[in-house]
This record gives C-alpha cells, sequence and structure tokens, in this order.
C-alpha cells in the first residue's frame, strides 16, 4: 500500500503524520463537499473523554479551481494511483494534548506496505492487514487527518480505517476500492509510496 503523503499544508503536515497506500494527512485549508459524515458531539454521559468531536469526513482529496483543499465525500473509488483518500476530524477539548490513532484494515495483506513500516511511521499487525499510526499531538488547531495513495498491487475490495482518539474509537470509515484499469502496472512509487516523485 502506499503510504501517508503530507502534503495538505505545512502546518497541517507538522501535525499529522504518513502511513501504507500513500498515506497523507489533510491539512487546514481543507473543506469538505458535504456534512454526511457529521458526528454528533459526545454526550455528557462521556465525561473521562473531555473532547467534542464537531465533525468527522471520508473521501478522496482534490482541489477547487482556486487551489483549495476539497474533500470530495465518497465510499466507493477506482483502484488507480490518483487522487489521495482519507479522513480529517475537527474536535474541541480543553487538554493541551491528545494521542490519535488510526487503524487502517485491508481485505487482505498487500505485497508491500512500503518503506514507511522500516521507517516507523506505522507498525503492521502480526497477519499484515492493518497498518496502525499513532501520533501525540497539541489540540490548539482542533484537527487530526490522515490521507493514503491506493499503489499498484494493493487489495481492492472493503476497507477499514478506524480513528481513536486518546483510545477511544471515535469514528469508523467503511469504504470500497474497486477494480480500476489494468494499464498502472510498473508505476514506481516514492518512500511514501506515493506520488513518484515525492520525497517526503
Amino acid at each position: 500500500m502506499a503510504s501517508g503523503v503530507k502534503s495538505i499544508t505545512v502546518l497541517a503536515a507538522a501535525l499529522i503524520a504518513a502511513g501504507c497506500a500513500s498515506q497523507n494527512p489533510a491539512g487546514d485549508g481543507t473543506t469538505r463537499a458535504s456534512s454526511s459524515g457529521d458526528l454528533k458531539a459526545p454526550t455528557a454521559q462521556m465525561p473521562a473523554m473531555e473532547l467534542q468531536v464537531v465533525t468527522a469526513q471520508f473521501g478522496v482529496f482534490g482541489a477547487d479551481p482556486n487551489g483549495r483543499r476539497l474533500l470530495y465525500e465518497t465510499d466507493k473509488f477506482p483502484a488507480i494511483p490518483a487522487a489521495p483518500y482519507g479522513w480529517y476530524i475537527l474536535f474541541k477539548t480543553s487538554k493541551p494534548t491528545v494521542v490519535w490513532r488510526e487503524e487502517f484494515e485491508l481485505p487482505e495483506a498487500p505485497p508491500t506496505w512500503g518503506p514507511g513500516e522500516a521507517m516507523g511511521i506505522f507498525s503492521i499487525s502480526p497477519d499484515r492487514k492493518t497498518a496502525v499510526t499513532e501520533r501525540i499531538i497539541p489540540t490548539r488547531l482542533g484537527f487530526i487527518g490522515n490521507e493514503w495513495r491506493y499503489a499498484p498491487g494493493d487489495p481492492i475490495g472493503a476497507h477499514k480505517m478506524r480513528v481513536y482518539i486518546d483510545g477511544q474509537l471515535v469514528r469508523e470509515f467503511t469504504f470500497d476500492i474497486e477494480k480500476g484499469p489494468d494499464d498502472q502496472r510498473g508505476i514506481r512509487r516514492g518512500p511514501n509510496r506515493s506520488d513518484p516523485k515525492s520525497t517526503t
């Protein structure tokens, strides 16, 4: 899988990490194309978390004509190494830092998870089907996110991304990567298994 590419904004790149099919943290300047994935705020019965999720979105990242980052919400897209896909979550908390964790589960183990595994960007489960990315971040921006890119040879079918904040599951995104054109064989990826020109 291509691992996380940190290319949304410099500010977001400082907050978010890289991962498998190309990981790319969604940064600020990202605008969602719709709000169907909004989460309700946690109820008062969950005081231990001390955190309110404002919105949680998943889809394919792109840009508008002015170059502003957009998220096109979808749960199906073709198996082509094109636009990055991923999620972002906006939240409020009085805590100075939080730990976010993403568990990216594939339908089967990919041929390789790319150099991100060896570099310690993420860890892989014993069955090789799940990549785990975990980061401690300051909360002043109230934003977390991550992105990936499809890499040739990655499995198609049902995928899941589970996102935790301070140990509590705040969102599970389920989506399908569908069979794409067969002319993508032989494409080489950069260090994060993303764009061949990527150096991050």
